[in-house]
């Protein structure tokens, strides 16, 4: 029988830690993977998600909790990229407009994604959207480029320049899929960093800097998905907060892998971890 996860709000502290520490250790260690996977790549809610479904949590409740631990999980990957000198000098107008742009339409991807067709898809949806992510970036990194450029340490070539950077923001394609990728985070939202590294790289950014940008975009849909499971009591805070804790430390860890070990790293990493969890999840169906 799964474990009572709504009596979590109603349990003292002490017996809510004993609650944690008995039912939820596999999430905390799929936390720490799936921080150190989204600071690299993108795509830490592949691994997190099947967690919750595996641990019972209900599915009104299960997507709100991810988001708990995908939203402060995220904030030490974007002070430390901050903290290097990797996010671009941006305009802050410019800025402020794509981070609401992208939170409102998470918010409205939030709101969808409690219909019952969504509710009754989960286990199904994971599979189909690890297979996409795996194919696109198979293209994208080995078929597109002839060679696959591995740098041992970060280097000024593989980062951008503000007047680029803005151009390729400032277009309508660029908009139209950031707002996409936002709505598609508040509806489900497994492998959404990917998706942003993706559509940045397809821009023409360079990985380090698509990267770096893709965090604050990252953050910005999983505050306004948030925002909206969090006013509609959606979100069982206890795990949330919990395996945020555990992400943002692999978080952080992964962040300073990038930092260290440039793009190569990125990309060998964001292969390995999706096509293991496509062969994990392919064999729940055999």
């Amino acid at each position: 029988m799964s474990p009572d996860w709504l009596s979590l709000s109603s349990m003292p502290l002490h017996d809510v830690l004993a609650f944690l520490a008995h039912n939820a250790w596999p999430l905390f260690v799929a936390a720490s993977l799936a921080g150190l996977v989204d600071s690299i790549g993108g795509g830490g809610g592949l691994i997190t998600i099947p967690t919750l479904l595996t641990l019972g949590i209900p599915a009104p409740l299960l997507l709100g909790s991810n988001k708990c631990i995908s939203c402060f999980g995220s904030l030490p990957a974007v002070w430390r990229y901050k903290r290097a000198g990797l996010l671009p000098a941006l305009a802050p107008r410019l800025w402020i407009r794509l981070f609401l742009g992208v939170s409102l339409c998470s918010i409205l991807g939030a709101y969808l994604s409690q219909k019952k067709l969504i509710l009754d898809h989960l286990h199904f949806l994971v599979p189909c959207l690890l297979f996409s992510v795996m194919a696109f970036m198979l293209k994208r990194w080995f078929w597109d480029e002839q060679k696959l450029k591995r740098t041992a340490q970060l280097n000024l070539g593989d980062i951008d320049s503000i007047q680029p950077l803005t151009e390729a923001l400032q277009r309508t394609p660029a908009r139209l899929g950031m707002g996409l990728i936002g709505g598609y985070d508040g509806l489900f939202g497994p492998g959404t960093g990917t998706f942003f590294l993706s559509l940045f790289e397809g821009l023409g950014l360079k990985t380090i800097s698509a990267n770096a940008i893709t965090k604050v975009f990252n953050l910005a849909s999983n505050a306004g998905a948030l925002l909206w499971f969090t006013a509609q009591a959606k979100v069982v805070w206890p795990l949330g907060l919990s395996g945020a804790f555990f992400y943002l430390c692999g978080n952080y860890l992964g962040a300073g892998l990038v930092l260290r070990r440039g793009q190569g790293l990125i990309r060998i990493i964001v292969m390995l971890a999706t096509s293991g969890l496509l062969i994990k999840h392919l064999l729940r169906y055999l």
